[in-house]
């Protein structure tokens, strides 16, 4: 048992949501480990550590996930292979030799070898277990999330943020403001991106303690 950690009690009158994930198994992730524990991938002068990259050539989609230890999903992005916002490249931990974070002008520069590098899976896989795809309307996101905790638009590119706070980490006093806390989570925060109102990609973000 953790001496350090505190249960919090947390009145049944607060709302709960499961957070949403991509039906991929940790079976499948694993599977990806076999040739190099922290599965590096490098591209130019840019390197990839911890994810797993998957495709799909029919739906020309690609669903990168970001590993913590034990299998923990701490970030899960999903885009069009062909059509990537720039937010989501410049929002992804990439690496140099020597493990200094990557520019982002770099970024840019070599992502297109890492989609090249993936491995191809099933068209089902890239739809989220609350039923999300790319493609879906910016109406079915705020009906399922409520109105975005923050949102811009760059380039023609609408960018809707959620976060909220998770049950594992709420203190019991902070105000919710109405909204639900986060299931067996620590935080979680979801970005979307969507041109002419359709989703064309998004970043789930599953905080750590």
């Amino acid at each position: 048992m953790d001496g350090h950690k505190k249960s919090v009690s947390i009145p049944d009158t607060i709302r709960k949501f499961v957070v949403d994930d991509y039906p991929v198994t940790n079976e499948m992730l694993a599977g990806k480990t076999s040739d190099n524990s922290s599965y590096k991938k490098q591209s130019g002068q840019t390197i990839s550590y911890d994810k797993v990259w998957f495709s799909n050539d029919t739906l020309k989609q690609t669903l990168v996930f970001e590993l913590y230890t034990d299998d923990h999903r701490l970030v899960t992005y999903h885009f069009f292979s062909n059509d990537v916002p720039t937010d989501l490249i410049n929002r992804m931990e990439l690496h140099i030799d020597g493990g200094e974070l990557a520019l982002d002008k770099q970024k840019l520069n070599d992502f297109g070898g890492f989609l090249r590098q993936t491995t191809r899976i099933n068209s089902s896989y890239f739809i989220t277990d609350k039923g999300f795809r790319l493609g879906d309307t910016k109406h079915k996101a705020i009906e399922t999330y409520g109105n975005p905790d923050k949102q811009t638009t760059t380039a023609g590119i609408e960018k809707l943020e959620w976060l909220f706070i998770g049950d594992n980490s709420y203190d019991s006093k902070t105000d919710l403001k109405g909204k639900p806390l986060a299931d067996n989570s620590f935080g979680h925060q979801i970005i979307m991106y969507f041109r002419n109102g359709k989703l064309i990609g998004q970043i789930l973000f599953n905080d750590i303690p």
